[in-house]
């Protein structure tokens, strides 16, 4: 590919890692993907590739980019082809309608934050909102680093300035900049707030926050979510976060814009805000990419320490370490920073216990009746029992009798119960199908499969999402079809004894009640979808290399077309 020809890998990785000579045309660096003392990222000139013996993590340039940056592959592309001053051409509605979309888009938000920057400089019209900013005590150094800006309060300011730059208003109403109204105008959605840029990764602007200065119950606003904008899957702060965080090792969760600004301003810049929604595990896994640790960092009221309490399942969950800390009652970050000092603040997150103590201490109340020792251990059971890793759970086991006062050996004793327990609740009953001796049944296809025979109407949902979808064959294929096809009094039989073993044991188990059983079912859709796409993605490789043997190029550039579309939808997926 001419792209990757024009792009030393060398050059590529050189600017974001410091790398040395290993000899045999070989470099070597820490890697940025981990945190790691000793380098084990090496880069290969003659092969054009780089690899970690760390974290396993390796590929072309594209991939370096498209893993440093949170790119797509189209969007990795173009980066390297600007990077070597070659032209690809623009995308256009013919080509890629989302593709197309999400280029105008992202040239809306990048338009649309020079106009609130603009505004909130000019001398008029952005007083309100200066005065607000400077009774905050912002230095202006983060305000401009952070691209503050201001959202006046006419009904049509920005439409108004996007129309004029020949911004069509379906792309307008598609960023959720403006919204229309009964009578089909258009009209801002962003008015008499102070302005904040919300950036993925790679920096580009991909949705936007406001903070109210006027009367509006909503004191906070954020963007809708759009094909740029998935709230779950991003951070505020992480593109200008990421380096101190590999450097630092941890990150620091807050949950709001000015606690995080307030931060940076004290000089602790490996902070990553929330910004008032619930941590995801997507958002987890983003942290993970380049800290193995997390310090919790909530406001100390009780709703700030339910969140955090929360928000240590997620991260441990995601194979973090987790620490937490809560702030004086009344405070937030951004309060106790201003109040106590910066230096304060490291001692405090410094000092911030591992999140089973946190657990124990948020708790106390709970601790000195008979009963809650034991609900508070099964609450912790329930984040452990997430984990892959025995002897990390052999580890939070210990601390978690030592924070809840209880006997070692008594807390081990009573997780293998509830573990047992679990198990016997997902295959219960005495007149069930037993499993055959040797078939095993993987846990997420049982919880899946028992979760859709159980409700109906998440059996419609995967229904409609699964139309279409190769599953590949085995057991999990012949027992969603049967569930799938209906109807439901159908007599189900397999030649496949693991497909009648899974469906007996489903149909014998308790399902995942309430949300938990639509977000389960959710993540299996995602997952089989990503699987059928891979599956296509691999024989569309081995074709392509076909064509190119036989020199077939019109079919080879078709065959790429597709395979690229492919790794788009397995990228919009998202994590499973």
């Amino acid at each position: 590919m001419e792209v990757l020809t024009a792009n030393d890998i060398v050059d590529v990785v050189g600017a974001r890692v410091q790398l040395k000579s290993a000899g045999a045309g070989r470099l070597k660096g820490l890697c940025p993907f981990h945190n790691e003392k000793t380098p084990s990222f090496t880069v290969s000139r003659a092969r054009q590739a780089y690899h970690c013996f760390g974290c396993g993590k390796g590929g072309d340039a594209i991939a370096f980019v498209m893993e440093q940056d949170g790119l797509n592959f189209v969007e990795a592309l173009r980066h390297l082809a600007d990077r070597a001053g070659m032209r690809l051409p623009a995308a256009t509605p013919s080509d890629d309608r989302r593709e197309y979309l999400r280029t105008q888009l992202l040239e809306l938000n990048k338009a649309a934050a020079s106009f609130y920057q603009r505004t909130y400089a000019h001398e008029d019209k952005g007083k309100a909102g200066r005065d607000y900013v400077a009774r905050r005590q912002l230095n202006q150094n983060t305000v401009e680093r952070f691209g503050l800006g201001y959202a006046p309060e006419g009904w049509e300011s920005l439409v108004s300035a996007a129309r004029q730059r020949k911004t069509s208003d379906a792309v307008l109403e598609a960023s959720g900049l403006a919204k229309r109204g009964e009578r089909g105008n258009l009209y801002d959605f962003f008015r008499h707030r102070v302005i904040f840029p919300i950036k993925d990764v790679a920096g580009r602007i991909v949705a936007f926050g406001g903070r109210d200065l006027g009367d509006s119950p909503a004191k906070y606003l954020n963007s809708p979510e759009t094909p740029l904008y998935k709230k779950s899957r991003i951070l505020y702060g992480l593109h200008e976060s990421r380096d101190a965080l590999r450097k630092e090792g941890h990150a620091v969760v807050v949950e709001g814009y000015f606690d995080l600004l307030r931060c940076f301003d004290a000089g602790i810049e490996n902070v990553v805000a929330t910004c008032g929604t619930a941590l995801t595990a997507e958002q987890a896994l983003l942290i993970r990419r380049y800290a193995p640790e997390v310090v919790l960092l909530y406001d100390g009221d009780a709703a700030g320490i339910q969140a955090a309490l929360k928000g240590c399942a997620v991260l441990a969950g995601a194979g973090l370490q987790v620490r937490a800390t809560a702030l004086p009652e009344g405070q937030d970050p951004d309060d106790f920073v201003l109040s106590e000092g910066a230096d304060a603040m490291r001692i405090r997150l410094k000092e911030a216990k591992d999140f089973i103590h946190f657990y124990a201490d948020m708790n106390t109340a709970r601790l000195d009746s008979p009963q809650g020792p034991s609900e508070v251990a099964h609450e912790l059971f329930a984040i452990f029992e997430a984990l892959d890793d025995r002897l990390l759970v052999d580890e939070y086991l210990k601390r978690a009798a030592e924070a809840l006062r209880l006997q070692e050996w008594s807390c081990r004793r009573e997780f293998e119960r509830f573990l047992n327990r679990k198990a016997r609740r997902r295959i219960s009953g005495e007149a069930s199908e037993e499993p055959s001796p040797g078939v095993k049944v993987h846990k997420d296809d049982l919880d899946f499969v028992t979760t859709l025979a159980n409700d109906a109407a998440l059996r419609a949902q995967a229904r409609e999402a699964l139309d279409g979808v190769d599953f590949g064959g085995g057991a999990l294929h012949d027992v969603l079809a049967h569930l799938l096809a209906g109807p439901e009094d159908t007599v189900f039989y397999s030649e496949d004894e693991t497909a009648r073993t899974l469906y007996a044991a489903a149909s014998n188990s308790a399902s995942t009640e309430g949300a938990g059983g639509a977000v389960l079912v959710e993540k299996q859709i995602r997952r089989l979808k990503k699987n059928a796409f891979r599956r296509r993605a691999d024989a569309l490789q081995q074709t392509i290399q076909e064509a190119e043997r036989g020199q077939d190029m019109p079919r080879m550039t078709q065959l790429l077309g597709e395979r690229v579309s492919l790794m788009r939808k397995i990228e919009e997926l998202g994590a499973t």
